[in-house]
């Protein structure tokens, strides 16, 4: 029979051997996967820090996700930016004044380049990235701007800039072609010049200067606002009539009439006759064909600037401005056009709320950016609509008047586009936008060398000394053959004990 010494030393060597094996299984794991445990128990008193760390760690990586896809966006509108500000340029360089060559289509090159410039706009306010329309406020998820073709030319029921642009010099110049105002004879040797509405459209009223003898004036007064002048007897040849006018733009015009002696009469003067009546005649006559000069050239060029705010001035929750018509020539109210007879040439969220805040992400704990942006923005908008303003006119080869009305609206449009005071800059977007990409650049170093420090925390904690579990292992299994060999004499001698 074995001996019982033997059997209870042969029962502790087992358990030592299993033990043994167990302790190099957990080594051999730690070897293959280079962590000292595959669960937080296994971490004893430490585990706590590592659940911590690693949360935190998380946290960092989800902001420098964000950081990432805000930083590709930023990234874009930047570049649209800084083209933009080159279209600009190009643009005033198109605007030129003093350069009236018109091309087969009754266009300038510089009004031919400035629709191309237009298009170039456009397409660069469709921008995307990440799956978000880069400026089309909270509504991320459609084009934000029309076609050029549908904003200039309209699209089936729906009006473009170019007829609502004809709809508005109808309602400015009337039927008569005197800017909406009524010269008249209430009496033989009296003169009359009335606004003929209390409305937006044509010129207004706003002084009268009278240098002549023997008249008398009798306002500017009144809604819609009038004055008479009544000769008493003649005036003086060279003496002036001026009468000062504001332009459906908000710009300023005058209409000098200087009396002169028969047979000396031309534009700009107006004859004195045989008679105080006959020379109130003659003023009314003068004064209808200079207010119809001026609605064919001043008025023209204000009226299109007019028609271009109508049109594109869309912020804040806003609709394309309509002539309330037809009849146009005797309008006398705008109407916000609707989505079935006008064309909407921003299509994109255009809430109330300041634009930047359209778009937000959280970058670091307790910090977010904004970085959104309309297509409708003021910056955006003036170049848009001067661009379509100055490019839309057609004009006739050698016509005095169009040429005129030419430079007058190419200098209108060059001084807007020239960004004047008051008026959001496109560098103003850049730099909101720039701020909100340095702040993103600023969190993300931070979250690097946050994350790298979490890392080697969490790496002490979590990961095995591999030089030190192959020593251990070694010296396990030493001890493990040494069990073996131990077992091996003890089984052998229990063996001839019983024989």
């Amino acid at each position: 029979m074995v001996d019982p010494l033997v059997g209870s030393r042969s029962s502790g060597v087992v358990r030592e051997i299993v033990q043994l094996r167990q302790g190099m299984q957990g080594l051999e794991q730690q070897l293959a996967t280079g962590r000292k445990s595959q669960t937080y128990a296994g971490l004893g008193t430490e585990r706590s820090l590592s659940v911590a760390f690693r949360g935190d760690l998380a946290r960092f990586e989800s902001y420098q996700s964000s950081i990432t896809l805000v930083e590709l966006r930023l990234s874009i509108t930047d570049q649209v930016l800084t083209r933009m500000d080159g279209v600009a340029t190009e643009a005033r360089g198109s605007m030129d004044p003093n350069i009236y060559q018109l091309l087969g289509d009754g266009r300038t090159q510089g009004q031919a380049t400035a629709y191309n410039l237009l298009g170039e706009t456009l397409s660069m306010l469709n921008s995307e990235a990440g799956g978000r329309h880069l400026f089309a406020g909270k509504d991320v998820s459609g084009k934000p701007v029309e076609t050029i073709n549908a904003i200039m030319d309209g699209e089936g029921n729906r009006a473009g800039f170019v007829q609502h642009r004809n709809e508005r010099l109808q309602a400015d110049s009337g039927d008569s072609g005197t800017g909406r105002l009524d010269v008249s004879q209430p009496v033989a040797n009296q003169v009359r010049l009335a606004e003929d509405g209390a409305h937006p459209f044509g010129l207004k009223i706003s002084g009268v200067n009278n240098d002549l003898s023997n008249t008398a004036i009798t306002g500017p007064s009144g809604t819609p606002s009038t004055f008479d002048i009544d000769f008493t007897a003649q005036p003086v040849a060279g003496q002036a009539l001026k009468i000062n006018l504001t332009l459906p733009d908000g710009s300023a015009q005058s209409v000098e009439l200087v009396a002169a002696a028969a047979g000396q009469g031309g534009d700009g003067k107006f004859e004195i006759g045989a008679t105080a009546d006959e020379t109130a005649a003659n003023l009314a006559t003068a004064l209808s064909s200079s207010l119809q000069k001026v609605t064919r050239i001043e008025l023209g060029a204000a009226s299109a600037i007019a028609a271009g705010t109508d049109f594109f001035d869309t912020a804040n929750g806003g609709a394309p401005q309509r002539i309330d018509g037809p009849p146009f020539a005797s309008a006398t109210a705008l109407r916000d056009g609707t989505e079935s007879d006008t064309v909407f040439w921003y299509k994109g969220d255009n809430g109330t709320d300041p634009a930047r805040s359209t778009a937000t992400a959280r970058i670091d704990d307790g910090l977010s950016i904004s970085y959104g942006a309309r297509a409708n923005e003021e910056a955006f908008r003036v170049l848009v609509q001067n661009l379509a303003v100055f490019s839309s006119g057609t004009y006739r080869e050698g016509n005095q008047d169009d040429e005129k009305q030419y430079s007058i609206l190419a200098g209108k449009t060059l001084q807007s586009t020239s960004y004047p005071e008051g008026v959001q800059k496109l560098e103003q977007i850049a730099g909101e936008l720039g701020a909100a990409r340095s702040a993103a650049n600023n969190a993300s170093t931070r979250h690097t060398a946050k994350s790298g420090t979490l890392q080697t925390l969490i790496d002490g904690i979590e990961s095995a000394d591999l030089s030190e579990v192959s020593v251990s292992l070694l010296t396990l299994q030493t001890r493990l053959e040494a069990s073996y060999r131990a077992t091996s004499i003890l089984f052998n001698m229990s063996l001839v004990n019983y024989i």
